[in-house]
C-alpha cells in the first residue's frame, strides 16, 4: 500500500497531551461495556436473575453488532473526521453504560449492550482517523501504540476499581460512575479538540469520493488476518482460566495472574511494536512475526498438560508481544498505508474482521472443549489459524 503524507498534526505539547487523553480515553471506553459487565458478572447476574447463558448471549450482542457497526463507522469518519467520530463513540458508550446501569431485566441489559456496540466497533476507526489527521509522519507508530493501550488501561481499571465500587456502593452506582465518565468525555472532546478533518477541495474531473474508491487488495488481506487473530484472542482470552485450572491444576489466583500478565504487558509491547513497525520494521513483516509468535504459543498449550504448569508463564510473556500486541501494528498499517480520505473505510474492514473473528474463536474454543472433553482440538485448530494469519501478513507485503 503507498505511504500517504498527509495531516494536520499537533504542533504543541498542550495539544500533543489532549490528543493522547482523547486517543486513550475514547479506546478505553469504547470496549469498556463490555469489560465492566464482565467485572461485574456475579452480582449483575444474581440482581438481574439471568443466567450465565443468557449473560452470555449479551455479551455477544455486544461484539456481533459491533462488527456490523464498524463498517459504517469508518465511512462517518472518512466523511465528519477523527474528532466527531471520537465523540459518537463516547456517546454510545456513556448511553449504553447508562442503560446497563438502569437495567431492571435481561433485555434492559442486552439493550444497553447494544446501545454501546457502537463504541466498540468504531473506536478504532474513529481514534486512526484522529491520528492520521493530527499525529505527524514518525510520530504515527508511538500514537498508535499509545491509544491501543487504552483498552488494556480500561480493563485495569475496571478490574482494580469496579469490585470496590461494588462492594461500597453497588454494582449500578460503579457502572453509573464510568457512563457519567465516557458522557463527560465526550463533551470535553466536543470543545477542546480543533476539527483537523482532511478538507480536499471538489474536483468535477474526478467525481470519485471517498465511499466509492476502490480500497487496495492489502487492505482485505489485512481483514483476514484480523479474522483469523480475532478467533485466537477469543480463544485464548476467555479460556486460559479454565484450562489452566482444569486441564493444568492451577489455582484460580494463579491461573488469573497467567490469564492477565499478557494484558499488562501489552500496554508497553503494543508502543514498542508500533514504534517499529514505523520506523524499524515494515508493517507486514512485523504483523508475520507476530503471528508466528501466537502460532508458538498455540503449540506451547498444546504440550502444556504433558510438560505441566511451569509451561504457562512463558506463554503469557509470549501472548504478550504478539497475540495481545498484533492490532497496534494493524491500525498503524491502515493509518500509513491508506490514502487518508478512505483510512476509516479500511479501519473498518478490519475491525468487523476482528470482531466476527472474536465472537467465532470464543464460541468454537468453549464447543469444542464440550465435545471433546480437552482443549487440543481447539488449540490446533487456533495454531492453524495463526498459520494462516502468517501467509496473509506476508502476501499483503508483497501487494503493496
Amino acid at each position: 500500500m503507498p505511504v500517504p503524507d498527509d495531516s494536520t498534526n499537533s504542533s504543541t505539547p498542550l495539544d500533543t497531551l489532549l490528543l493522547i487523553a482523547v486517543l486513550v480515553s475514547t479506546m478505553a471506553l469504547g470496549a469498556f461495556p463490555i469489560v465492566g459487565t464482565a467485572v461485574v458478572a456475579n452480582a449483575l447476574a444474581e440482581d438481574l436473575k439471568m443466567s450465565l447463558t443468557l449473560f452470555g448471549a449479551g455479551v455477544a450482542v455486544n461484539t456481533l453488532f459491533g462488527a456490523v457497526f464498524a463498517p459504517p463507522s469508518g465511512r462517518f469518519s472518512d466523511r465528519y473526521g477523527g474528532k466527531w467520530s471520537c465523540v459518537l463513540v463516547l456517546i454510545s458508550s456513556g448511553v449504553g453504560l447508562l442503560i446497563l446501569a438502569c437495567a431492571t431485566s435481561a433485555s434492559i441489559l442486552i439493550l444497553g449492550l447494544f446501545v454501546s456496540s457502537y463504541g466498540q466497533g468504531a473506536c478504532n476507526p474513529a481514534t486512526n482517523k484522529l491520528v492520521g489527521e493530527r499525529a505527524a509522519p514518525g510520530r504515527r507508530g508511538t500514537m498508535t501504540g499509545i491509544k491501543q493501550s487504552g483498552v488494556q488501561l480500561g480493563i485495569l481499571l475496571g478490574g482494580f476499581t469496579l469490585p470496590a465500587l461494588s462492594i461500597w456502593l453497588n454494582w449500578r452506582v460503579a457502572i453509573g460512575l464510568y457512563a457519567v465518565a465516557a458522557l463527560i468525555a465526550a463533551v470535553l472532546t466536543a470543545v477542546a479538540l480543533p476539527d483537523s478533518r482532511t478538507r480536499v477541495t471538489p474536483n468535477p474531473r474526478a467525481p470519485e469520493t471517498s465511499s466509492t474508491i476502490e480500497l487496495p487488495r492489502a487492505v482485505s488481506l489485512l481483514a483476514l488476518y484480523a479474522l483469523c487473530m480475532g478467533c485466537v484472542v477469543g480463544g485464548v482470552g476467555r479460556y486460559t482460566v479454565l484450562f489452566a485450572e482444569n486441564a493444568l491444576g492451577m489455582s484460580n489466583v494463579t491461573a488469573g495472574l497467567v490469564a492477565g500478565l499478557p494484558g499488562g504487558i501489552a500496554i508497553g509491547t503494543r508502543i514498542i511494536w508500533a514504534h517499529l513497525a514505523e520506523h524499524r520494521i515494515k508493517p507486514p513483516v512485523a504483523l508475520a512475526v507476530q503471528s508466528s509468535l501466537t502460532a508458538l504459543v498455540m503449540a506451547m498449550l498444546l504440550i502444556a498438560v504433558a510438560v505441566g504448569s511451569w509451561i504457562m508463564w512463558p506463554v503469557a510473556v509470549l501472548s504478550a508481544v504478539g497475540l495481545n500486541a498484533w492490532n497496534a501494528v494493524a491500525m498503524l498499517y491502515v493509518i500509513v498505508g491508506v490514502p487518508q480520505q478512505t483510512s476509516g473505510r479500511a479501519s473498518g474492514r478490519v475491525v468487523m474482521g476482528f470482531m466476527v473473528g472474536l465472537t467465532i474463536g470464543g464460541f468454537f474454543t468453549g464447543l469444542a472443549a464440550d465435545v471433546t472433553g480437552g482443549y487440543e482440538t481447539a488449540w490446533a485448530s487456533l495454531f492453524v489459524l495463526s498459520v494462516i494469519a502468517t501467509f496473509l501478513a506476508r502476501k499483503s507485503g508483497r501487494d503493496e
